[in-house]
């Protein structure tokens, strides 16, 4: 086989199965634009490693081969294609998707799995005049407000075969403002693997208040976020400055990194606050991290289905959020978390204020929210969900 395949080996389609039958082993192909830090890179490495193999025969492309997360995968899948895009308008992006659709006719490729915007428009020309079924993912309710990333997404919507997506909230969005017919649309939401027991509080944040220098008796809101605007920094550093009003012992913790990060240090220190906001950057031990907060924070205008909400549930930790996209149906408002309005930094302060200053609501509150992912939003049923996917969608091609 190529290796521009991604598997150590690669078998052929007929094996022999448990019971001693020829089963035929279909050929999946992942797309992904990187490697970076960011939910739905996680969400696609954790697919992958656990993908059954003795059913798929699976391989990994992306545009851009980087990022800290391809680490975990490298060992099953080390030599990753890479159809380095920059540019859908030139002539480069024209070669590589020529390369891309001689892969998928070279390797038989059966289904072909594309996790992103950029990564499913490569994916839907690609497959053109091939088999091969294409699933796109759309993880947000919109990319930008660039109207050629509106006009992508229809052209996706419309070619690809499924269009998966992690929330309720972005199906209807879908259905409401494009011309797709609703039994094209897969709902499967994020998975998480979680341990039996939520990390020990008192360690996590003993441990985040030495790397901080703060004192152990202070109180620590957090949020994991891309340094984006749609993630609503703004109205976060707004909140905080309302909420040390009110409290002093309280610092907080910004994970993540992007475009706003000066204009975010520059709105801390026009407010007086910079010393309680603490910038820890890019983060690949986030997890660990938003164990050992009082209060984690969404401050989103728009959201998908996100990880950083679902994965603070898992820990045990209080979540306040925007109630925005697929965060109401994690979220009940006052049950398993907290939901304010989008835009609305008072609102978001006094809801924090809220959680900080009621003990026993923020553990009520935090408890629920974690049976709640335990027993709704485990990573084995999403591995099963997407399974059923694929087996679908070979069903289906064979009846063509």
């Amino acid at each position: 086989m190529s290796k521009l395949m991604g598997p150590v080996e690669r078998r052929a389609h007929i094996v022999v199965r448990h019971d001693g039958e020829a089963g035929y082993r279909p050929r999946v192909l992942h797309l992904i634009n990187n490697f970076e830090i960011g939910g739905t890179e996680r969400q696609a490495v954790e697919l992958l490693k656990r993908l059954d193999s003795n059913r798929y025969d699976v391989g990994v492309a992306a545009i851009r081969n980087a990022g800290p997360l391809y680490r975990e995968i490298s060992a099953r899948f080390p030599n990753i294609a890479e159809f380095p895009v920059t540019n859908f308008y030139n002539a480069n992006a024209a070669w590589q998707f020529m390369r891309l659709h001689q892969l998928l006719v070279r390797e038989q490729t059966d289904i072909l799995h594309a996790h992103d915007f950029y990564a499913a428009w490569l994916a839907v020309v690609a497959a053109q005049k091939t088999r091969v079924q294409v699933i796109a993912c759309q993880r947000h309710l919109r990319l930008s407000d660039r109207q050629v990333h509106d006009w992508g997404r229809r052209i996706i919507n419309r070619l690809a075969h499924r269009i998966l997506v992690n929330s309720e909230a972005i199906r209807k969005h879908i259905i409401a403002t494009s011309n797709v017919a609703p039994q094209k649309i897969v709902v499967i939401r994020n998975g998480l693997n979680l341990p039996e027991q939520t990390p020990g509080f008192q360690k996590a944040r003993d441990e985040l208040c030495s790397e901080l220098g703060v004192h152990k008796d202070v109180q620590l809101v957090g949020m994991i976020a891309n340094m984006r605007p749609v993630k609503g920094h703004f109205y976060f550093i707004n909140a905080a400055r309302a909420v040390l009003q009110r409290l002093q012992k309280v610092h907080f913790v910004l994970v993540g990194d992007g475009p706003l990060r000066g204009e975010i240090e520059t709105q801390a220190a026009r407010l007086g606050i910079a010393d309680r906001v603490h910038l820890l950057g890019h983060r690949i031990d986030g997890e660990r991290l938003q164990a050992g907060f009082d209060v984690a924070v969404l401050a989103s205008l728009h959201e998908g289905f996100p990880n950083a909400v679902m994965e603070a549930m898992g820990a045990g930790v209080a979540v306040v959020a925007t109630a925005v996209g697929g965060v109401t149906e994690m979220i009940e408002d006052g049950s398993t978390g907290f939901l304010v309005p989008a835009r609305n930094a008072e609102a978001l302060a006094d809801r924090i204020l809220l959680v900080l200053t009621d003990a026993g609501k923020r553990e009520a509150v935090a408890s629920r929210g974690r049976q709640f992912v335990m027993t709704r939003l485990g990573m084995a049923q999403m591995v099963e969900a997407v399974e059923k996917l694929y087996a679908g969608l070979m069903l289906e091609r064979s009846r063509q």
